[in-house]
């Protein structure tokens, strides 16, 4: 299909949303509950919608870089949550995987902020020697 063809359906879909959303509002204000479950409905369906359409082109468009920091990233989750343990005090009220999980976010954030400060300290020192 060409650009100009998606272009149309797009709009068209654009609009007859906005109509629904019209006729859903006129609903409510007129006092029929009808018009919220229609309204919930059709913004249930333009959510689902817009989120499996970026999925799928954005899942079309990746990249080798994209899957290597993806892969750098599930690096760095791994070796967090290898670090973290679980303990848990009474007064915290949590779960032991819920501790475990705070505690890998925190390491996630310390190689993060680790693997920053490496990447500037080398992108300074090579300059300095150009």
């Amino acid at each position: 299909m060409n650009h100009q063809g998606t272009a149309l359906i797009g709009r068209i879909a654009q609009y007859a949303i906005a109509v629904l959303g019209i006729i859903f509002f006129i609903m409510i204000l007129s006092g029929n509950t009808t018009g919220i479950d229609g309204g919930l409905f059709v913004t249930y369906i333009a959510f689902f919608l817009c989120a499996g359409i970026t999925l799928v082109f954005s899942l079309i468009g990746l990249t080798k870089k994209s899957l290597i920091g993806m892969g750098a990233f599930v690096v760095v989750f791994a070796l967090a949550y290898a670090l973290s343990d679980g303990s848990v005090k009474p007064e915290w009220n949590i779960s032991e995987s819920t501790s475990k999980l705070i505690s890998t976010g925190l390491h996630m954030l310390m190689i993060a902020t680790l693997g920053a400060i490496g990447a500037i300290v080398y992108g300074e020192v090579t300059r300095m020697f150009k």
